[in-house]
């Protein structure tokens, strides 16, 4: 494919994961991994003085469409938690387990062990453990939104960009931060805008290299406890049930939403762009053989 075709491409993906940035229950890195460019991206990050320039090529067209994503979606997603948050929990829980069998799929790629699921147990440990302290710490009452809670949520985005599978805005909405940092977003409150930047800039550039070498390394691990993280988060902000009609309505969104998730996922990636972009091979985890 020509270089325009690859840029419009990856303008698109950007755009996807974008809009699962910014939308509760949605994972930016379950559906860059997905997408066939979670990989590069680390790659290209981890890289970006050695490969400069062929780094910022690939990462530029995915980054202008993850802004236009944020952009274009944040008023929408605003209005519809005020108004239908029920039914857009109930659509994004879809979401997020149609996209499921792609991050199993990614996950034992290079086959399964039953001692991965000490991943899992790790993730959903932290992800409730990071509950249990916010209900005796808090009393279970919602975050004040300040500068210190503005860098927070930046860098719990951050985190959902880098690790794929744990959908932050879940963390966000149960602390409840995700509705403020919304409205902040939407009314360009510069203040906090930039608390959020920096919180965000902190986590990717302090967790980046150390993931891309977990991932790498311990595969099977790290991609079980992003399962875990995921299964807890969703456990956590769980709606409930509507009556009568609501729980049709409800079971519709879901249904929906998972089975576009679904095939969304099964769209063919770029399973050698790492290699083709920056000329470096994945490095072999000693203690994690490939099957044959």
């Amino acid at each position: 494919m020509n270089k325009a075709g690859n840029f419009f491409i990856r303008l698109v993906k950007g755009v996807v994961i974008g809009i699962a940035a910014i939308l509760p229950g949605a994972s930016g890195g379950v559906l860059a991994v997905a997408m066939g460019v979670y990989r590069p991206v680390l790659d290209a990050v981890t890289s970006l003085f050695r490969n400069f320039t062929k780094s910022v090529r690939f990462l530029i067209p995915l980054g202008l469409g993850g802004l236009i994503g944020l952009l274009g979606t944040s008023r929408i997603v605003e209005w519809l938690m005020l108004n239908c948050r029920r039914e857009v929990m109930w659509a994004l829980i879809g979401m997020v387990l149609g996209g499921l069998p792609s991050l199993i799929r990614e996950a034992n790629e290079r086959g399964f062990k039953k001692r991965y699921l000490l991943g899992a147990l790790v993730g959903a440990a932290l992800i409730g453990s990071v509950a249990i302290a916010q209900e005796f710490l808090g009393n279970g009452e919602a975050l004040p939104f300040n500068a210190w809670t503005a860098a927070l949520s930046g860098a719990l985005i951050g985190l959902g960009m880098v690790i794929p599978g744990v959908s932050t805005s879940f963390i966000m909405i149960y602390l409840g931060v995700y509705d403020p940092f919304l409205a902040a977003f939407n009314r360009f409150e510069l203040d906090m805008l930039v608390f959020a930047g920096l919180g965000a800039l902190a986590a990717v550039v302090s967790l980046v290299a150390l993931v891309k070498r977990l991932f790498d390394r311990r595969h099977g691990y790290a991609y079980y406890g992003a399962l875990g993280l995921l299964a807890v988060s969703v456990v956590l902000i769980f709606p409930g049930f509507g009556r009568g009609w609501e729980i049709a309505l409800d079971a519709s969104l879901f249904a929906a939403c998972f089975a576009g998730t679904f095939f969304l996922c099964r769209l063919s990636g770029e399973p050698s762009v790492a290699e083709d972009l920056l000329g470096a091979a994945k490095p072999a985890d000693p203690g994690e053989k490939r099957p044959g």
